[in-house]
């Protein structure tokens, strides 16, 4: 791929569209423009990669190599059966949509997964996201093979079932492990502690993950079957009885899985 000879049209403006844009600008690509139904978005993200953009899908530029639809999942659908949209070589970046989402709007059709929790304003390292990608037929396969390789160290061919299982997998790891941080967060925040004091605990609990299973990992009051420890812990969670229920089911689900 030489510089700038692959023009690319992003769908979406969100956290995995500004920084898959970006990327993909650093690498070589062009991008050509933005969609996005809030037109001050779209106009945002365009000023970061020099491109074009709307909210009018009648507007949407008709001569990309490649279209990158980065929305919910559950517009995907709607984006597509928009009669004012209409392209070849398209690919979504969700993790739980299946590629027939594409089957009847188009030849060359895939997905471009990049496993990973984006936030805008938070810089990533490109290389080190799995990206999984699938796609209608070999030869646009290839074609997705070698641009996430460009961006990515980890790329990984993957169907539409294996993939819904790994999203699954990610809201386990991150969504639900970034909710106890911000559970954490609160009981330490109405007692006047700074929670910055769980960082280094945040940090160690990550890395020690990079050495051992999840399960050769776990410590706490619940894997010690510390009853003592536990009937203080839901004591103090008195006021909060939305999180003496999180407490106890997951104390209950670790307790059954170590003994």
């Amino acid at each position: 791929m030489k510089k700038k000879d692959l023009n690319i049209v992003l769908i979406g403006a969100g956290n995995v569209a500004s920084h898959l844009s970006i990327e993909l600008l650093n690498t070589g690509c062009n991008i050509l423009q933005i969609y996005s139904r809030n037109i001050d978005s779209a106009k945002e993200l365009a000023q970061k990669t020099n491109s074009d953009y709307t909210n009018n899908l009648n507007l949407l530029n008709k001569n990309a190599d490649l279209y990158i639809v980065s929305i919910t999942d559950n517009a995907i659908k709607g984006i597509i059966q928009h009669p004012d949209f209409k392209t070849d070589n398209i690919v979504h970046t969700a993790g739980s949509v299946g590629i027939e989402v594409f089957k009847t709007h188009s030849e060359n059709y895939g997905v471009f997964y990049p496993f990973q929790t984006f936030s805008k304003g938070k810089n990533i390292n490109f290389k080190e996201i799995p990206i999984c990608i699938e796609a209608s037929n070999k030869n646009f396969e290839d074609f997705l093979f070698n641009l996430a390789n460009k961006i990515s160290n980890k790329v990984y061919k993957m169907n539409s079932e294996q993939r819904k299982y790994l999203h699954l997998s990610g809201v386990f790891a991150s969504n639900f492990a970034n909710h106890m941080f911000y559970i954490a967060s609160n009981i330490l925040q109405e007692q006047n502690i700074d929670n910055k004091i769980l960082n280094p605990l945040i940090q160690e609990t990550a890395n020690k993950l990079l050495q051992l299973s999840a399960f050769d990992a776990q410590t706490g009051p619940a894997v010690r079957n510390d009853t003592e420890s536990i009937k203080k812990h839901l004591d103090l969670l008195s006021s909060k009885p939305e999180f003496i229920q999180i407490y106890k089911l997951i104390s209950e689900d670790i307790y059954k899985k170590h003994f």
